[in-house]
Formats: C-alpha cells, sequence, structure tokens
C-alpha cells in the first residue's frame, strides 16, 4: 500500500477547513478519479473514440510497458477497463471452460477467474476463438456472453465474481461460430443475436436477466455487430446491422423508427456515425458500404441513404470518425481516409500486414494494429498519411485496444499488456 504524507486525520481535518479544497486532495490521492473508463467493446461510445489526453504513442516488449500478464486459454475477447479493474473473457481448449477474469488495473495482478461455463468446443471459422464476445460493465456488474452447445449463454456478474442471474435466450446456428457482445442503455441490456437460428434483438432487465422486449429478424444470416446508440431528430436510437438491413429502434421499446435495404447479408465491421448519418459495412456476399441518414421514419431505402459503394470496403475492422472524415483500414492493411458525403476515398496508404482489430482514437491519434502484434500510430488528419510511431509486441493480436486512465490495454495471443508512459521517458 502506498502511504500519503497526510493521515486520514490530517485529510479530514484539511478537508473541514478547506472544504472547496477537499475534491483535489481526493483526485490526487486517486490518479484514475479523473479519467475516463473503457467499459465495452469499442469504448464509452461504442464508436471508438477516447477522450483521455497524453496517451502514449511508442512502446516496445520493454519500453513503456508498464506490466505484463499471461492470460490463461485463449480468446479474441478485447479487454474492458472500469477504474481500476480490467475485465476479459477466455476459453481453456482441453476442458472447454469458459471464464471471466478480473486484473487489478494498476499492477496487472490477476484478482481472480470465474468460470462461467464448461461445454466442447463449438465448430467456427478459423480466425474466431471461443471466448470472442467481449464483456461490459455498468460500473457495479460485469456481463458475458458465449455459446453454450446450441443455446446463446449470457450471464451477470458483480465485481466479486458472484454470479447474479445467467439465461440461454436463444438457439444459436451458424457457420462462423459465435461472438455477439452486448450493449447497455439504461437498465437495459441488448444483444443482437443475428444469426441462422432464434435471430432476434432482445433487450433484457439488467439486474434480472427478464427479457424487456424482443424483435425476431425476418432474415436469418450470420452477422457480428455489436449495435450502437444514437441521438438524432430529438430521440434516442439503437442502431442495428446484419441480414441485408439497417434497422433502428427506441432503445426503451424496441418499436421500430425506420429501416433500409443493405450494406449486405454478412456484416462484422462495426457501425460508426456522424453528422446525423449512419455508416455501415458489409462483407459478404459483395463487399458495401452505404451512409444512411438517420433522421426518417419507415422504410428509407429510396429517400435517405445517401451513397452506397462496393469500393474499399473492409470485412473485420471497424471504421473510426476523426477530423471531420472517415477513416478504414481494410483486411489486408491499406489504409483509407473517405469523404463521409461522397464516400469517396481522400487518400489511402498501405499499412502492411492483416487486420482483424479495429481503430481507435485518442487524441488526435489513431491506433491500428495489425494480426502480428506491430500497432500503427499516425495523425487523424484528411491532409494525408501523417505517421507517428510503429510499435511492435512480436506476438498475434486480433483484439481491439483498449483506453483508459492514460493508459493502452493490448491482448495479444497469451499477454495482456498496459502501456503507459515510463517516468521521465518518451510519450
Amino acid at each position: 500500500m502506498t502511504h500519503s504524507r497526510l493521515s486520514i486525520c490530517d485529510a479530514g481535518l484539511i478537508s473541514k477547513l478547506f472544504f472547496p479544497l477537499a475534491p483535489l486532495v481526493l483526485l490526487l490521492l486517486n490518479p484514475f478519479a479523473h479519467a475516463d473508463n473503457w467499459p465495452q467493446w469499442r469504448g464509452p461510445k461504442g464508436d471508438g473514440i477516447s477522450a483521455e489526453k497524453s496517451v502514449p504513442v511508442t512502446w516496445s516488449t520493454t519500453q513503456n510497458v508498464v506490466w505484463k500478464t499471461a492470460i490463461p486459454g485463449e480468446g479474441h475477447s478485447s479487454p474492458m477497463v472500469w477504474n481500476d479493474s480490467v475485465f476479459l473473457t477466455t476459453a481453456m481448449p482441453d476442458t472447454g471452460e469458459r471464464r471471466l477474469i478480473r486484473l487489478d488495473a494498476k499492477s496487472g495482478k490477476i484478482l481472480w477467474q470465474r468460470p462461467v461455463l464448461a461445454a466442447p468446443v463449438e465448430a467456427m471459422h478459423r480466425e474466431n476463438s471461443p471466448a470472442s464476445s467481449t464483456p461490459i460493465t455498468d460500473g457495479t456488474r460485469v456481463y458475458t456472453s458465449f455459446q453454450n452447445g446450441k443455446r446463446a449463454d449470457i450471464a451477470c456478474y458483480d465485481f466479486a465474481g458472484k454470479r447474479l442471474w445467467s439465461a440461454q435466450p436463444v438457439s444459436f446456428a451458424g457457420e462462423h461460430g459465435y461472438s455477439y457482445t452486448p450493449l447497455l442503455h439504461g437498465d437495459l441490456l441488448i444483444y443482437d443475436f443475428c444469426q441462422n437460428d432464434d435471430s432476434a434483438v432482445i433487450a433484457f432487465d439488467k439486474n434480472t436477466g427478464r427479457i424487456r422486449w424482443r424483435h425476431t429478424r425476418k432474415k436469418k444470416e450470420i452477422s457480428h455487430i455489436t449495435p450502437i446508440f444514437v441521438n438524432e431528430g430529438g430521440r434516442a436510437q439503437l442502431i442495428t446491422c446484419g441480414g441485408d438491413e439497417v434497422r433502428s429502434f427506441d432503445p426503451a421499446t424496441g418499436k421500430t423508427l425506420w429501416w433500409c435495404d443493405g450494406p449486405t447479408d454478412v456484416c462484422v465491421a462495426g457501425l460508426c456515425h456522424a453528422d446525423g448519418v449512419v455508416f455501415a459495412t458489409g462483407g459478404y456476399p459483395k463487399r458495401t458500404r452505404l451512409a444512411v441518414r438517420a433522421n426518417g421514419s419507415g422504410n428509407v431505402t429510396a429517400t435517405h441513404v445517401v451513397w452506397t459503394t462496393g469500393r474499399e470496403v473492409s470485412y473485420v475492422p471497424s471504421p473510426v470518425f476523426a477530423d471531420g472524415h472517415l477513416f478504414t483500414v481494410v483486411d489486408d492493411g491499406l489504409l483509407y481516409c473517405f469523404n463521409p458525403k461522397t464516400g469517396k476515398a481522400v487518400w489511402d496508404h498501405r499499412l502492411g500486414g492483416r487486420f482483424r482489430s479495429s481503430l481507435v482514437l485518442a487524441d488526435g491519434n489513431i491506433y491500428a494494429a495489425n494480426d502480428k502484434g506491430v500497432t500503427t500510430v499516425f495523425r487523424a488528419s484528411s491532409a494525408g498519411f501523417q505517421p507517428v510511431a510503429a510499435n511492435d509486441l512480436q506476438e498475434f493480436c486480433y483484439t481491439t485496444p483498449a483506453i483508459a486512465n492514460g493508459r493502452i490495454f493490448i491482448r495479444t495471443g497469451g499477454n495482456l499488456y498496459c502501456i503507459g508512459h515510463s517516468e521521465g521517458g518518451a510519450k
């Protein structure tokens, strides 16, 4: 334990004498109190954007590595961070056990591991894993998502690792395997099970697991897009994509607000939203990107689709919006900056390597991690490619970095890294 020179009594006396300074004292005692959390996949708003400043841009296997912790098993779920806790999931291939793991964000120590379920490892695409769904937290509970035999299995845990409830809401089938990451909205926990069996968008009561509303999809095609929330036209919207449609819901009731055809049947890359427009990407059977205005009602295919293109389309990596433009890395490593009004490329640059990780943005820099563990950092500028650094962890990486508390958390094939500024070191 780190001890301050002020005793508890001294701190109490100061807070009484100088009450306005008390929050500052507490902030100094808790350096994480001011920072943003990363409570879900792709960050606070699910769009890959962090409000953090002074985030590290250079590292290696030793430089600026605050800690490195070996993670048992295997999994492609990304880390998520809440204050001094990091959570992720993993699967033990020998036993079929799926686990939720909590680590101390300051030291990297594994605080506990909880078995969520044990089942034979399901059939899946060679680039998937039995633990690909990223957990989510509201600050007091953590929610997980796995395949359990022929069912989807979701569970709720408190921060001590106690299971509070679990449910198996849908029968699951899909040749690519399972990967369904949830969202939270008020007291609702929302999943989009876009798949070949019980294909549905379902909102659960986050406290009990009871289903509050359900939308059954007409087309049963597997996709793996986590929905996003937007506020547009004076209304909150839940946007989903998959099965050859983009659809908007009232997140509180499940009522459909609008929908449009496209981009294609199988979608993996995440959604973006900016300037009143939702940007969606589809991968199979045809690579397609589209932009649709989010202020419509009913079927808006003929009225609100701004543009559609089959050029320069990613399959897996999700884009990020910055500097008034849309940035995307295609799976084979070609980076694009797009004009969001036309969908046309402003510039492109070959990064090299293959990409499964999604882009993230912090303090004007975009981070792009390839599957060999090389993260290229470049300025989020529409004026052309402006490299900042290339950082090699020399390990396999399919996951998306988390940015919180001024640090970057990167999961590789065997480890979780915490990247931070070394005292007196380069940023």
